[in-house]
């Protein structure tokens, strides 16, 4: 265990710490077993056919989720991920399946990642940690469930109002064509309500 380690990835014992307080030795335990990764602007995290082996939080940077639709063979951005959200593939990493999604680096991301049967030993270890995840799990597919019901909605522009609502900070950080894709609409379309909200500020 390492001291500039522990400082690195304390945003995320800090993230945990919110949903309960950790013991020290669990604390210990999740320093010695996650580990720091760097990836590039453009690197992938995971490709379809490749079992998700690990979770991890975001520290510094972005990433985007997609599949690729076989009518037209057209990219559909599924969600963004940024500082202080989990990223894997849930199917994937908790079923031990091979996964059917792209991620990849939109900026030059840092993570820090746990490896799926590292998290079974701190099950068996720290009986706390079992209500970390579970509740870290629930945020996610809470969230996800709140994304397709909004994606859902017919209307383009309450599609954008929701995105404006979760992600007002990602506006500057993401291409025009990702965003109309995770909207469900064409850039034009997004184009085009985007001018109907600047007329109304």
């Amino acid at each position: 265990m390492t001291d500039s380690k522990s400082i690195v990835i304390q945003p995320l014992i800090e993230y945990w710490n919110d949903i309960h307080p950790m013991p020290q030795a669990l604390v210990n335990d999740i320093i010695a077993l996650t580990k720091v990764q760097s990836f590039s602007k453009g690197e992938m995290l995971l490709v379809p056919g490749k079992t998700a082996n690990y979770a991890s939080f975001i520290l510094e940077g972005l990433v985007k989720s997609y599949y690729i639709r076989e009518t037209d063979m057209a990219e559909v951005v599924t969600k963004f991920m940024h500082e202080k959200s989990i990223i894997t593939s849930i199917f994937s990493y908790f079923g031990r399946k091979p996964g059917n999604e792209y991620i990849v680096a939109l900026e030059d991301t840092l993570v820090t990642s746990l490896h799926y049967d590292d998290m079974q030993k701190l099950f068996k270890v720290h009986p706390v940690f079992n209500t970390i995840i579970r509740v870290t799990t629930e945020r996610y597919l809470y969230f996800s469930e709140v994304e397709l019901y909004n994606m859902r909605k017919p209307l383009a522009e309450d599609r954008y109002h929701f995105f404006l609502k979760h992600f007002p900070h990602l506006l500057q950080r993401l291409a025009l064509k990702d965003v109309a894709s995770y909207l469900g609409m064409t850039v034009e379309t997004l184009s085009r309500v985007r001018g109907k909200y600047r007329k109304i500020q």
